[in-house]
């Protein structure tokens, strides 16, 4: 029924999500917030905003999540990104957060998310002919705002250089100015904090977090977790190479984008991962909420696509509420 529902073109399903994440993540309305001595100067804001009134980060979290949710369907059709207009992403993505996140583990990665996936969103806009400067130095500035809030952010500049080099032919300049919209953001920050007497910013230190104190669910769960998540990967990378192969060139160049995006938040996971010994759910959810798109787009055995997404929800539901 659910994958029935979002796979249409029909955007008046997203308004599904205005009870599909409070019923998912209620649970983060009370919870406390995983921060650290050592913040990124927006999410440091964002904090303060928080400490308003004890509803407000719940609010925010969850007008954030729907944000993401729907970006990313405009994301994926607006690039063309797949053969069919669908708006399965905005489904996926909070079920696949909620999956990985237990109350109180969501932290400073979420809130830079909106600003990373408008710098896809630029990056994927060019075409390979005409100008392009202007969208890539918005694509590098945007990257930046993100990382203001999660400093790995920075790191996906080398996705927007990815995407010039599968989209446009080579022109220096090009891979220039994403890292210059990139340089100018940190430095404009680095320059509101000296002015306002915080001028020793270090943000790599920032890098570096405790794992939030979060319940851990058994052993059962993370195997039917595990064993889920791998039989939507394999029908996904099946489902992106039929669509791949069939793609005319424009199309080839944008999923050969995505590849890129995907290897390097896999990077970024990984790098992480090495440096705290965990990594935000949000990291993984998000790729993998496009990624799984293509497995559940395709038009034979649609009850296996629906048994899939049910079974997420119930582990996602498992997972907020199960004691």
């Amino acid at each position: 029924m659910l994958v029935r529902l979002f796979r249409s073109n029909q955007s008046g399903i997203l308004l599904a999500l205005l009870v599909l994440v409070p019923l998912l993540f209620l649970k983060h309305v009370q919870a406390p917030l995983p921060v650290s001595k050592q913040m990124m100067p927006a999410f440091g804001s964002l904090v303060a905003l928080f400490g308003m009134a004890s509803w407000v980060q719940g609010v925010v979290l969850m007008f954030t999540i729907v944000l993401v949710s729907v970006q990313l369907t405009s994301l994926v059709n607006d690039a063309d990104l797949m053969d069919q207009r669908n708006h399965l992403p905005a489904l996926l993505f909070p079920i696949l957060l909620a999956a990985q996140s237990p109350p109180g583990s969501i932290g400073s990665a979420l809130y830079g998310l909106p600003f990373l996936i408008g710098a896809l969103h630029r990056s994927w806009s060019i075409k390979s002919g005409g100008a392009a400067l202007g969208a890539l130095f918005d694509a590098g500035f945007l990257i930046g705002v993100a990382a203001q809030f999660y400093m790995p952010y920075s790191f996906l500049v080398v996705v927007v250089w990815a995407s010039v080099s599968v989209i446009r032919p080579f022109l220096w300049r090009e891979y220039l100015v994403p890292l210059m919209g990139l340089a100018i953001c940190f430095y404009l920050t680095w320059g509101m904090l000296f002015l306002t007497g915080h001028g020793d910013w270090e943000p790599l230190r920032t890098v570096v977090h405790v794992k939030p104190v979060t319940l851990i669910r058994s052993a059962g769960f993370h195997g039917m977790y595990f064993l889920l998540l791998t039989a939507l990967f394999v029908f996904s990378l099946f489902g992106f190479a039929r669509q791949y192969t069939k793609g005319v060139v424009r199309e080839q160049n944008l999923r050969s984008a995505f590849i890129a995006f995907v290897v390097t938040m896999g990077v970024v996971i990984g790098l992480v991962s090495l440096l705290n010994g965990w990594y935000p759910s949000v990291l993984l959810a998000m790729p993998l909420a496009l990624l799984f798109t293509f497995a559940l787009l395709g038009k034979k055995r649609l009850w296996a696509a629906e048994t899939a997404v049910f079974a997420l929800l119930v582990l996602a539901l498992w997972m907020q509420y199960g004691g």
